[in-house]
């Protein structure tokens, strides 16, 4: 794995994917169902994130994959929603490849109609469980998030029998269709922007948490924003007091600009 400075060669890229929180957001956003209520405590990308996203699209298409619902992210990234230049356009993946917005239309991420059906059992008898350590459910539509203190043997015990994955993340848990992730997500970006241009999708993605490995395993260059816990990406951007996606969109923008005329 090698410095974000040692990349070079950027002149086959033509989609840039980023991951949403600790890349690109700041980490510590709310977004939790308790009962009839749903508390909102969003955080924001930062305006200059959002001016490098313009810019990039004169060069390259650009994607965010999150697994946050489709609707929290047209909300935060809202100054972007339809955005296009040059013939590239932005994209946004949500529930970890289980929602995906084309622009300004959704497209399919080939979801088994059963496994969404057993999903939503599973979905009941996890609301059963009383245990003052969850401290609530995110709102999502093909993916359960239980946010907890801590690990919670209930929860695992629960998904035993179904054929579905759970994830812990140290803050929430994940429960999905095995087929659907984020790397899944991002073998449909490629074919749509296929289709649309007729040309093949050479991709670069940044990710940091352990829902971004397939991610990063599906992109043609990986970068990682915790090169401790994802240890097998291209390259790494180390952390300081700039979020490591602002990183890589300059670095990404200034080989564009050396290496592309528009």
């Amino acid at each position: 794995m090698q410095h974000i400075n040692e990349l070079k060669d950027v002149n086959n890229v033509n989609l840039v994917v980023f991951d949403v929180d600790g890349v690109i957001v700041p980490r510590g956003a709310i977004v939790i169902e308790r009962g009839n209520s749903i508390f909102l405590d969003l955080k924001f990308a930062p305006e200059k994130f959002i001016d490098l996203v313009k810019e990039l699209l004169n060069y390259t298409n650009v994607a965010i994959s999150s697994g946050r619902n489709m609707v929290t992210l047209k909300t935060i990234f809202s100054d972007l929603l339809g955005a296009e230049s040059n013939g590239n356009i932005f994209l946004m993946q949500g529930e970890n490849g289980g929602r995906l917005s084309y622009g300004v239309d959704e497209a399919g991420a080939g979801h088994d109609p059963e496994k969404m059906r057993l999903l939503a059992k599973l979905r009941k008898e996890l609301r059963q469980i009383e245990n003052e350590d969850i401290l609530g459910y995110e709102p999502k539509e093909s993916l359960i998030t239980i946010h907890a203190r801590h690990r919670i043997p209930e929860i695992e015990e629960a998904v035993i029998g179904y054929p579905h994955y759970i994830l812990w993340n140290g803050e929430a848990y994940d429960i999905g269709q095995k087929e659907i992730t984020k790397g899944s997500g991002l073998g449909i970006v490629k074919k749509l922007l296929e289709e649309k241009s007729g040309k093949n999708t050479f991709s670069i993605a940044i990710g940091d948490r352990q829902n971004d490995i397939d991610l990063l395993e599906q992109a043609n260059i990986s970068v990682s924003a915790d090169k401790e816990l994802l240890k097998d990406a291209d390259y790494y951007i180390e952390s300081s007091n700039e979020l490591p996606g602002v990183i890589l969109a300059e670095k990404l923008l200034k080989l564009f600009k050396e290496t592309r005329s528009l």
